[in-house]
């Protein structure tokens, strides 16, 4: 079995969480406030778990919404 080529999920989430906290503590720096990088990392895991929710929960929607039967002609749905 040939190993996966480019990097692995860990790789690819430990990627965006750096992009993540360094665009938070660069944000931060705009104003005149000095934000630690400890909090600017703690928030961005915050927010990539909270957009991941959101985007398995519209994913779990869209695929029933698709199981579900259409209505025929002249029938109501649901």
């Amino acid at each position: 079995m040939k190993p996966p080529l480019g990097p692995t999920a860990l790789a690819r989430w430990t990627g965006w969480w750096a992009v993540v906290t360094l665009a938070f503590w660069l944000l931060g720096r705009t104003g005149d406030q000095r934000p630690s990088l400890l909090g600017c990392a703690a928030t961005a895991v915050f927010a990539i778990v909270v957009g991941e929710l959101g985007h398995r929960w519209r994913r779990r929607r869209a695929r029933r919404r698709a199981a579900r039967p259409s209505a025929g002609p002249g029938r109501s749905p649901g």
